[in-house]
């Protein structure tokens, strides 16, 4: 009866859209990744029509990074979004996304940097199709490397997929597969696991535990390697959002953006490590941002 169930709901599409493989624990991974810095930042951004903007980005005292400034413009309307950066080394940082049809989106992100720079020009270009209770995508990065992808969902709370890739230089194949299950009935909690054919498996988990209190956790394991863990919290108050990490090598990282007034926001960044006795510290100010 259960197997008939199935069957009838992805004959007829009446389930969600699992999202792209990619994203497969995106509720996690925006708890467990704090926009962590040190020094000071400094982050303006100008809307001068309602389709192009200007950014500017300065960084400066950090302990591992020379002092910095990226100018950006972005182009975009409800099909077409271009975002450039350009820093005064000459590296240009580039993204598009067009929204082809109502199924079909492509992206590009490009890095053009001089032979000069430590960091290499590189290519990634996606194409992703959207099904009514499916995801499909191929991807291409310049240095070689062609890859596949696939989500399905089974039920409302149950999505499986799976990946391929191919590298035409080196001539290593490789895949993985993954499946992602939400529980409650708003989708409070999701679960996610990823094995790939190297041996490496990723577990995540994500609750929601309010309106205003979020949860994550997540492990990684590469055989014969590494295994790695962390727990990640947020929270959301009136006018300031607060999230931290813990990780197994005994890292604690933590960012506070108060909002100050509409369009300013202040920033403060903490990373800490005890056992390296590694500390770092940041503070920035956003203008101008959402």
């Amino acid at each position: 009866v259960a197997a008939t169930t199935m069957l009838r709901r992805l004959l007829s599409g009446d389930l969600p859209n699992p999202g792209r493989l990619e994203e497969l624990k995106r509720e996690a991974q925006g708890i467990l990744t704090p926009d962590v810095f040190d020094g000071s930042r400094f982050e303006f951004n100008k809307q001068l029509t309602q389709k192009f903007a200007l950014n500017h980005s300065i960084q400066m005292g950090s302990s591992v990074m020379p002092p910095s400034y990226e100018f950006g413009a972005n182009v975009g309307d409800d099909h077409v979004l271009l975002a450039s950066r350009i820093d005064p080394a000459g590296r240009l940082t580039g993204r598009v996304h067009a929204q082809l049809t109502d199924a079909l989106t492509a992206k590009m992100h490009a890095q053009v940097a001089p032979q000069s720079a430590q960091t290499p020009s590189s290519l990634k270009l996606d194409l992703d199709y959207k099904g009514n209770s499916f995801m499909a995508g191929v991807t291409y990065m310049g240095n070689g490397l062609i890859a596949a992808n696939y989500m399905q969902s089974l039920t409302p709370s149950l999505s499986v997929g799976g990946e391929g890739f191919h590298h035409i230089h080196k001539h290593i194949n490789g895949g993985g597969i993954a499946a992602r299950y939400t529980m409650g009935t708003k989708g409070e909690s999701v679960a996610t696991a990823k094995a790939g054919s190297f041996g490496n498996v990723e577990l995540s988990y994500q609750r929601k535990v309010s309106d205003k209190v979020g949860l994550a956790t997540e492990l990684q394991y590469f055989h014969g390697q590494a295994c790695t863990f962390g727990l990640g919290y947020e929270f959301r108050l009136r006018q300031a959002t607060f999230k931290g990490l813990i990780q197994s090598d005994t890292s604690c990282l933590a960012t506070l953006e108060e909002r100050v007034s509409p369009g300013v926001a202040l920033l403060l960044s903490a990373q800490l490590n005890h056992k390296r006795k590694d500390y770092k510290f940041g503070v920035g100010l956003s203008i101008g941002g959402p």
